[in-house]
């Protein structure tokens, strides 16, 4: 198995288990439990010199100025973060420490779990992005509105160090991570079975089911994000030309069912170690540029429900072939008008889906009225070009030995997983 596919074993594990397992005592307290515990301790104004070390006093400083924005809160979460004890079992819930290998290993918050708490706050900025040790965020069903926080002041990647005794998270700089370091996972199967040391080095902001609004960040391509799940907000806009800078990094990004808008940008074919790349249920249109035949290494790609046209590309579907390992093409609900052999064997394996778009000859497709209102509408994106230059990660995995097709469960992928918390 690569090692970014059991990097995201890890992250999904940790995701999943995490919040139940690693302080059983978090979950545990009932609203009356909490209660009384928020009355105990609400008069107590801690000081600086009540934390163990500098950073986390400050991170308890940002969560209070956080929490007083929080408009809603059902499960009276927040009655928990009070007092000096950010890394206690029973304080803080959702909030993990660790602390960087080496030096003066001084505590830190490096990790934020809030899934599906139904939380109710106007921005996650002045939050997320203040924490700048924070590897994992991860907030799927809540309600926080906004933009999506500008992550360029998150300078340093983690490795995330998960024990399957205590699943105790520590946090070691990017800068000290040897260039051997490896990925260890031992007897999972989709998620389930055995974890032992897993290591992971990636950075994950996970906010699906949520409310937020606006454009994505100009500058998201500066964060070195390695999974990326926004689906089921109110994003619009275009995807930022900048996400080709997470070329390095990125390994999952989910888009799905937002209000995206603009041409299907170029640089998303520059995304060579991505093996998730969904941008379904969008608004999103042009012809698919010749650079996604560079996506190497994507398993699922879907761009249904969109309003892209032109040729499905042959090159495209090749990836489906002994030079890539793309088990899922969804370009259904589109306005393509033709697809080359490659892709048209594909139809027939049921890898690539084109159900209701407007290819002659083929079944299920729109009614021809309305295949020929949407042609005569205006055209503003640039032609998909005959010639591409790939990164060189690209070029030369696919001078080596050729990847392998590989159809997995959904939840074998750390976003597609959170779909589900």
């Amino acid at each position: 198995m690569d090692n970014h596919l059991m990097s995201s074993f890890t992250i999904l594990l940790l995701s999943s288990f995490a919040a139940t397992v690693a302080y059983p005592a978090r979950n545990e307290l009932q609203p009356n439990q909490m209660k009384n515990h928020h009355s105990s301790v609400s008069s107590y104004n801690p000081q600086p010199k009540d934390f163990p070390t500098e950073q986390l006093y400050r991170a308890y400083l940002i969560i209070q100025r956080f929490k007083n924005t929080i408009i809603s809160d059902p499960k009276n979460v927040t009655a928990t973060w009070i007092g000096h004890d950010l890394c206690g079992e029973t304080t803080y819930v959702g909030f993990y420490c660790g602390s960087p290998a080496g030096g003066d290993k001084k505590l830190t918050v490096t990790g934020v779990i809030l899934n599906g708490y139904n939380l109710h706050a106007p921005t996650l900025e002045g939050f997320v992005n203040q924490l700048p040790d924070l590897a994992l965020f991860h907030a799927a069903s809540n309600n926080f509105g906004g933009d999506i926080p500008q992550l360029t002041g998150l300078g340093y990647m983690y490795e995330l160090s998960v024990a399957v005794k205590d699943l105790q998270l520590q946090a070691r700089p990017k800068r000290d991570i040897p260039p051997d370091s490896t990925v260890g996972l031992g007897g999972n199967t989709h998620g389930h079975g055995h974890l032992g040391n897993c290591f992971t080095d990636a950075k994950a902001l996970l906010l699906n089911h949520n409310n937020l609004s606006g454009p994505l960040p100009s500058n998201l391509g500066f964060s070195k994000l390695s999974y990326l799940a926004l689906a089921n907000n109110k994003l619009t806009g275009p995807i930022p030309p900048s996400i080709s800078n997470l070329e390095d990094s990125l390994f999952e990004v989910l888009l799905l069912n937002n209000q995206l808008s603009g041409c299907l940008p170029h640089e998303l074919g520059m995304l060579t170690k991505a093996a998730v790349i969904d941008a379904g249920m969008n608004q999103l249109t042009g012809p698919i540029p010749s650079s996604f035949s560079c996506l190497i290494s994507v398993e699922q790609l879907n761009l249904a429900g969109n309003r892209l046209y032109g040729q499905v590309p042959d090159a495209l579907c090749k990836l489906a072939g002994p030079a890539g390992r793309l088990a899922n093409l969804t370009l259904s609900g589109n306005y393509f008008t033709s697809a080359g052999p490659a892709c048209a064997a594909l139809i027939k394996d049921g890898v690539l889906d084109v159900k209701n778009n407007c290819i002659p000859g083929l079944t299920n497709q729109r009614r021809p009225a309305e295949c020929a209102a949407f042609q005569s509408q205006p055209k503003t994106c640039p032609a998909a070009s005959t010639q591409v230059t790939c990164p060189a990660a690209a070029a030369s995995r696919n001078a080596a030995a050729p990847g392998e097709r590989k159809v997995k469960d959904y939840s074998s992928y750390v976003t597609y997983a959170t779909l589900h918390d």
